[in-house]
């Protein structure tokens, strides 16, 4: 997508990512890879831009690195390790998803945890994403950015001076950046997500804002964001809630996601430009509604206008329409210099000068 970052600095675009995650686990090689393709192609009919994967291995963590504590309420009992070994993704996967996301017409990421996964998905997409907890990954950075390719960094629980340090390493190869407002917890409360910090990375940094939303409400946040400047909206989605696997429970359907994006696509349509002026869709009725100084009575040549006798601030509807009320001393007491029908608008050629 050579025009991507350029789409983003335009405010009247929006770049829509469905997040897939780890949802296209299903079971044996041929199963996931059926699983993808259903999650491409929903993606794709839904309205997405992008679809997006993560690609990784087991040794993003330490070794015995325990349980999370928020994926033991959820009834997940294995531990970090185990469960990032059982949702990785191989690397002969890649290939096969950028062909069937070809097929179904919607741009192809995955997210990388390692330099080694970075190096084997840069040839199958045309933008980079970094997970908030990788901001300070700095032989990734490294990696991504020598890529040269448009770059959308989540800022999840991360200092201004982790996403200042991001932004610097990354800018010594000349990339262009995004920045994703993010909560990382999943789910996210509303009250968590602090939406407003949106207008403050856009004015501080100058560059594309977006959100990655992990709250579970379809529309709130993400229409919140886009209303506070966003153009990048990030959301997990899957074709079932109830699979197994650590991003199901808190990722949208595929009805709560096409309903997302027409919300989104309409909310940004409506917001226009700050510029304030009549519309064309509000032309006909502005000028059969707005009122202007019409006759109430039929006017002889020569008649005095007097408000409330001979006229009167009316709508005009389908009527001649006659001066805006606003100069209505123009032509009050003046006389008429012609006849005028009852209901006509007055003009100032029609009176005496």
């Amino acid at each position: 997508m050579k025009n991507f970052y350029k789409k983003l600095q335009n405010s009247t675009d929006l770049f829509i990512i469905a997040e897939a995650g780890s949802n296209w686990k299903h079971g044996t090689e041929k199963q996931d890879l059926n699983q993808a393709k259903k999650l491409i192609k929903t993606a794709s009919l839904c309205g997405a831009d992008a679809i997006k994967f993560q690609t990784y291995d087991s040794s993003v963590y330490v070794e015995n690195a325990g349980k999370s504590n928020y994926l033991s309420k959820k009834g997940i009992k294995k531990s970090v390790n185990e469960i990032f070994n059982e949702f990785s993704m191989s690397y002969k996967m890649l290939p096969k998803l950028q062909k069937l996301c070809k097929q179904y017409d919607i741009e192809f990421m995955s997210t990388p945890f390692s330099v080694k996964d970075v190096n084997a998905i840069d040839k199958f997409v045309n933008i980079h994403k970094l997970a908030s907890y990788e901001i300070n990954h700095i032989p990734m950075l490294h990696a991504l950015a020598k890529t040269k390719k448009p770059i959308i960094v989540s800022t999840g629980a991360s200092t201004l001076e982790e996403i200042n340090f991001a932004i610097k390493t990354i800018k010594k190869y000349n990339n262009k950046i995004c920045l994703l407002q993010c909560t990382s917890k999943y789910p996210a409360k509303p009250e968590s997500l602090n939406l407003s910090v949106i207008p403050s990375l856009k004015n501080k940094y100058k560059l594309p804002i977006g959100l990655s939303d992990h709250s579970i409400d379809p529309i709130v946040a993400p229409l919140t964001a886009v209303g506070l400047g966003a153009t990048i909206i990030e959301k997990h989605f899957t074709l079932d809630k109830s699979s197994n696997g650590p991003d199901h429970y808190f990722s949208l359907n595929p009805t709560e996601l096409k309903l997302m994006i027409s919300a989104l696509r309409n909310s940004k349509k409506s917001i226009g430009n700050p510029i304030k002026k009549i519309h064309n869709d509000e032309k006909e009725l502005r000028k059969f509604a707005h009122r202007s100084i019409q006759a109430i009575k039929n006017i002889k040549n020569g008649e005095k206008l007097i408000l409330g006798k001979n006229i009167d601030l009316l709508r005009p509807g389908n009527r001649k329409r006659g001066l805006d009320p606003r100069f209505l001393n123009k032509i009050l007491h003046k006389k008429s210099n012609k006849k005028i029908n009852v209901g006509d608008g007055i003009s100032l050629k029609d009176i005496s000068s």
